[in-house]
């Protein structure tokens, strides 16, 4: 198990090479059988789908790097268990290509294994990237209309 100051260490270095767009810095970072994804629908086409090889794993940060702008976000919390690292990270996001910006929250999970990362999975606000990449209309595009869900109830939730 790798030490917290080294975990959190590696993470800075993990993002600075993000934000300055070095994919040779960022792979140095990762496993070559480091799978990743970001969580959602399959509808959202490649963006959700795994990757778990080496030359898809670059191809897929270097198109993540190529679109969207990540220097707005900042760190707001971190969580260690073991090698498995959680961060929060809160601010603007930009959509390179059309210059979208917003605001928005997510978390990425990394799993460590000798110092490098095996398993990297993001949380985001799947909506939101969807309507910054034109994949679906805006919300203020949408109107003002009610999504037609029942008011909160705690009957029929289970824990």
């Amino acid at each position: 198990m790798t030490d917290r100051g080294t975990l959190e260490s590696t993470i800075g270095e993990i993002y600075r090479a993000r934000d300055a767009d070095d994919i040779d810095a960022l792979m140095n970072w990762i496993d070559p059988a480091c799978s990743f994804r970001i969580v959602g629908t399959g509808r959202l086409g490649p963006i959700t789908q795994k990757v778990d090889d080496s030359a898809s794993l670059r191809a897929t940060l270097m198109a993540l790097m190529e679109n969207w702008d990540l220097t707005g976000i900042g760190n707001t919390g971190l969580c260690i268990e073991g090698d498995t690292v959680f961060v929060h990270r809160a601010g603007t996001v930009r959509f390179i290509p059309t210059d979208t910006r917003f605001d928005t929250e997510f978390v990425d999970k990394f799993t460590f294994r000798n110092g490098r990362v095996v398993e990297l999975t993001e949380f985001v606000d799947t909506l939101s990237v969807a309507e910054a990449a034109g994949l679906v209309a805006p919300e203020s595009a949408q109107g003002a209309q009610a999504v037609g869900l029942a008011p909160a109830s705690a009957e029929g939730i289970h824990a």
